[in-house]
């Protein structure tokens, strides 16, 4: 009879052992060039996110360089510390301006954000191109990426985001 409960005892503790290492063990989601960085235990946000959620972001960017560059990495490590989590998010890249040269899908000059802006895509991320700066900048939009919606103005995009509970992120160049 010791046998058994000695027995029990030790694949109860097998048992909880696996399920708090599951606990802490979360998703890794991979992004071209965005290093991971660890969140130490005991930094959160004490479950904050899980009681309001959707977490919603609207990225404004008329910067094709630093400013681009900074919202798609920031982008994917907001959807790094959430998704593992389960928290939901809706995240848009709102491009204006100049930003919009990366659009084109075949401008080479900024061809190597093409495969983060994939990945980023595939994790949910929606990407609106602003139809006033294409013109501006004489470019077609059949050259945008298909995956990307060309809205008439990129201001008031981020406006409409913004009416609809969006938070508002502007990266500075």
């Amino acid at each position: 009879m010791m046998k058994k409960i000695v027995f029990i005892l030790i694949v109860f503790a097998v048992n909880l052992q696996m399920t708090l290492a599951g606990e802490n063990r979360l998703e890794v989601i991979d992004f071209p060039n965005i290093p991971e960085i660890p969140v130490p235990a005991g930094i959160g946000y004490e479950g904050y996110f899980k009681q309001h959620q959707p977490v919603k972001l609207v990225f404004g960017v008329s910067d094709p360089g630093q400013q681009f560059k900074e919202s798609l990495a920031n982008a994917a490590y907001t959807i790094k510390y959430l998704k593992p989590r389960g928290i939901k998010y809706e995240i848009q890249l709102v491009l204006y301006g100049r930003a919009v040269l990366p659009a084109n899908s075949f401008n080479e000059e900024y061809a190597g954000y093409s495969a983060l802006m994939d990945v980023l895509r595939e994790q949910g991320v929606e990407f609106a191109v602003c139809n006033n700066s294409l013109a501006a900048l004489g470019q077609a939009a059949e050259d945008i990426y298909p995956y990307m919606k060309i809205v008439p103005a990129g201001i008031l995009q981020i406006v409409k985001k913004q009416m609809q509970g969006f938070a508002y992120i502007h990266n500075t160049k």
